[in-house]
């Protein structure tokens, strides 16, 4: 999850909150001249951590600037670097506009999934289908920050559809005090992709290590290859105050021990 490194333009020092990381990664990726430096960066330091893909967050390549050069960067980061781009992780307020610029993004990019929070759902949900049907992507609607329940997540996706899913967001099930298991149980024939994060308690949403939180995520990692997932798991630790490479590191170690039922 590209995200994780929402604090590296302040230094871990000066951000305030997600919005302000948002800004600040956006200002710096934004300039098409130093782009394909910075994605090639990027992703040469996502493989050297081990991961096989990337869940890469708007900040780090938005439709609003995104440019055909934008693309080329990113494409021959991905295709030198060996790393998938597996999904577009963000969040889209109600507007079809941007979804659909959204869509043609991910299109250009050959990224088959858009794995992220939807205001539209459920009111403009049929003028979603119908964008992901024209641009072949699919939606995995995330569950945050207004569903605390697999059946508010459920009435927003109306039951899915062939290009509707569900992003299991593991945090937000903790934020939301929810049974993450018995969260999974019930929305496992949607899942498009998976989200493992883990936070500090219930009631806020606070970012915490996969070992310290209030989530058992070993126990999700378990339950999802019980049920047979074949889909990407992505890592998600955000911390606005330190630098949280080693600790994704360790985290990609414990999660393919866990899933090998070796730990």
């Amino acid at each position: 999850m590209s995200a994780n490194f929402l604090g590296r333009e302040k230094n871990y020092r000066e951000v305030t909150g997600f919005g302000e990381g948002n800004r600040s990664v956006a200002e710096a990726f934004a300039p098409v001249a130093t782009y394909a430096e910075r994605i090639g960066r990027l992703f040469e330091e996502v493989a050297a951590m081990g991961f096989r893909g990337i869940d890469l967050w708007t900040a780090h390549c938005n439709p609003a600037w995104a440019t055909p050069r934008h693309i080329e960067g990113l494409l021959a980061a991905s295709q030198k670097h060996g790393v998938e781009l597996v999904s577009i992780a963000g969040g889209l307020g109600d507007n079809l506009d941007d979804l659909e610029r959204l869509c043609q993004l991910a299109r250009d990019l050959r990224c088959p999934l858009l794995g992220m929070g939807c205001r539209a759902f459920p009111e403009k949900r049929a003028g979603a289908e119908a964008l992901l049907e024209k641009y072949g992507v699919q939606f995995g609607f995330e569950n945050h920050p207004n569903e605390p329940t697999p059946d508010a997540v459920l009435e927003k996706i109306g039951g899915g559809s062939p290009n509707i899913g569900v992003t299991f967001d593991t945090g937000w099930w903790g934020t939301h005090g929810f049974p993450v298991v018995e969260a999974l149980d019930q929305l496992k024939d949607y899942l498009l992709l998976v989200h493992l994060k883990n936070v500090k308690a219930p009631g806020a949403h606070d970012a915490a290590r996969w070992d310290e939180g209030c989530v058992d995520l070993r126990s999700v990692v378990r339950r999802l290859r019980e049920i047979g997932y074949s889909g990407w798991i992505s890592l998600e630790y955000e911390p606005l105050d330190r630098d949280p490479t080693e600790d994704c590191r360790e985290f990609l170690h414990v999660a393919r021990q866990w899933w090998n039922l070796e730990g």
